[in-house]
């Protein structure tokens, strides 16, 4: 039986991210890509560990605004630019409370 990875507690692995925005690690890969989730940094623990990724911990939150977001209808571009302005009034970025992201759930177009 395999060990659980001993993470630090302030990362988050792409298994984190899938659970609590119910997407796919293929669509964090995307997300990533886009610029929408941070890149994550590749740690190895050697073999037989392997090499993994860890987020920031606030990524988890991020991710299931960006979520909840897209479910609503809204482009990646609208997406971007609500998480510029969050990341802006919160004074650093990632920080994203889900009680602001329902205030808007329209699409503005």
């Amino acid at each position: 039986m395999t060990q659980p990875r001993r993470l630090d507690p302030a990362f988050a692995t792409t298994e984190d991210i899938v659970r609590a925005a119910g997407v796919t690690r293929r669509t964090v890969a995307a997300w990533v890509a886009q610029g929408l989730l941070p890149a994550p940094t590749k740690v190895s623990l050697g073999s037989p560990g392997g090499v993994f990724n860890r987020f920031p911990v606030w990524a988890v939150e991020r991710a299931r605004y960006i979520a909840h977001r897209r479910a609503a209808g809204f482009t990646i571009a609208e997406v971007l630019a609500a998480l510029a302005e969050l990341d802006t009034n919160q004074g650093r970025e990632g920080s994203i409370p889900m009680q602001q992201s329902s205030a808007a759930d329209a699409p503005c177009r």
